[in-house]
């Protein structure tokens, strides 16, 4: 069975920056910047510049675990797409959604997530992950980064990063782990509830200290 825990260590406080306010789409705006750079470069280069910092810092973010929000958002912030995985995880029940409530949506499921996987960081060293580098062309619009996390006890598990160019680079708008989805298995956790409920009251929940499920591996296709 997939042991989740070292995962999130590298991917899921990811997704949790998937959903940061105040990021442009990808979506509408692809045009490339005027360097073309690889997007196995920018996952290659945020993971190690993350993992530098909290090497410095390791000792005091296990004592105070809340510092490491500021962390994930320094890091990785700059590199997701915030309203594309949104739109994802909401599917139909974000058609009709003011843009207030897409950003409280946002920021309440952002919180969310790095309450429940923020401090799997602390376990995540640099060595655990390779990188397959990408082989692209200048005005590629897309991409898949090839990744693969190697535990402790020697388990490789595959994570793709999903990209899209935007003017200010590549951005990752969702992962997949072992064939599963982050921003699909976040949209079937919430469905539900946002059937019965309304996005008002889901909004409230994740606010008040909901957490998330780990998504569980099984097949899927995209």
């Amino acid at each position: 069975m997939m042991k989740f825990s070292t995962v999130i260590a590298a991917a899921a406080c990811a997704a949790a920056l998937l959903l940061q306010p105040g990021l442009a789409s990808a979506a509408t705006a692809r045009a490339a910047p005027a360097s073309f750079e690889q997007p196995s470069q920018m996952i290659r280069s945020v993971a190690d510049a993350l993992l530098k910092e909290i090497d410095g810092h390791r000792a005091e973010l296990r004592a105070h675990p809340q510092r490491i929000s500021a962390i994930v958002e320094k890091y990785l912030l700059p590199h997701f797409d915030a309203a594309l995985a949104a739109d994802l995880v909401l599917g139909r029940f974000g058609r009709h959604v003011s843009a207030q409530q897409k950003q409280r949506f946002i920021t309440a499921m952002r919180k969310a997530l790095v309450r429940s996987y923020g401090t799997a960081l602390l376990d995540f060293h640099s060595h655990m992950l390779t990188v397959y580098p990408t082989h692209l062309r200048p005005g590629t619009t897309s991409a898949t980064v090839r990744t693969v996390l190697t535990e402790t006890n020697g388990t490789r598990l595959p994570i793709d990063f999903y990209v899209l160019m935007t003017p200010n680079g590549w951005k990752v708008f969702d992962l997949v782990v072992e064939g599963v989805s982050y921003d699909m298995s976040y949209r079937a956790e919430l469905a539900p509830q946002l059937q019965q409920d309304g996005l008002d009251a889901v909004i409230e929940r994740l606010e008040g200290g909901e957490k998330l499920n780990a998504p569980k591996p099984h097949p899927k296709q995209r």
